[in-house]
């Protein structure tokens, strides 16, 4: 019986020259078209093309969508630049509405405890908060919060703050205690964690001091803020150049 191999090989070898020829830019049309999927330009159009109104439409076009999705995102951080700092100034409306201290030298923690409360905070005020701090178990049977947290035992800061101002302690030692058992993961903390950072922060305290843990913690928090502060600004920066970068290419280009 015959083989079918030079049949099968002449066959393909046709297929793949009509291809060829279908395929080859022919000389009475440019190499390259434009189609309605693609646009295709010849080397020899590309400076017209660059010269043409249709880069500068592309331009527009990329300002648009920049503005359209960096109006939205920068709205939203704007948003969030006030907040961010809300903790802080309650804080200081409650020392300025005269909360009860009992002075001396201030807790020596570094700037950023004056650059965030925006005053210093009496050493004697944090001892006697640290030592009259309630435990977890008083704070959560003793709660008026309504979220799902503070019902299952967590700590909630404004319960924390409460309890504190029925034993008479300064407002900015309460917000300053409950910030660096927080670690800046915000106004809820575990009942455990609550429990072994006050009973350390007691070990730890001599007399006239307080724990060098409790300063690492807070300035733990402190560094958590400030930097998602900066963090934020950067970002917003850097969206609003983009938009402006975009708007120059289109516009003024």
């Amino acid at each position: 019986m015959p083989s079918n191999r030079p049949f099968l090989y002449t066959l393909a070898a046709l297929l793949l020259a009509a291809n060829t020829c279908a395929f080859a830019p022919s000389k009475s049309s440019p190499s390259l078209t434009k189609s309605s999927t693609a646009i295709y330009y010849d080397l020899n159009d590309l400076p017209t093309h660059l010269l043409s109104g249709e880069l500068v439409e592309g331009s527009q076009a990329k300002f648009y969508g920049y503005f359209a999705a960096g109006s939205g995102a920068g709205g939203i951080g704007l948003a969030q630049l006030p907040s961010m700092f809300n903790e802080a100034a309650a804080a200081r409306e409650s020392a300025s509405a005269g909360s009860p201290t009992k002075g001396g030298p201030a807790l020596n923690a570094g700037p950023l405890v004056s650059l965030y409360y925006d005053s210093e905070i009496s050493l004697a005020d944090v001892s006697d908060a640290i030592s009259k701090a309630p435990t977890a178990d008083f704070i959560s049977s003793n709660s008026q919060s309504v979220n799902f947290m503070a019902s299952k035992g967590y700590i909630d800061k404004n319960d924390f703050i409460r309890e504190m101002n029925k034993k008479g302690c300064n407002a900015l030692a309460t917000y300053s205690v409950f910030d660096a058992i927080s670690s800046g993961k915000g106004g809820i903390v575990s009942p455990v964690v609550y429990d072994e950072r006050i009973e350390k922060y007691r070990q730890e305290s001599g007399a006239g001091d307080v724990a060098s843990s409790f300063v690492t913690d807070l300035n733990g928090f402190l560094a958590v803020k400030v930097g998602a502060f900066i963090g934020l600004v950067v970002c917003l920066l850097v969206d609003f150049g983009l938009v402006a970068k975009a708007g120059i290419e289109g516009f003024l280009s």
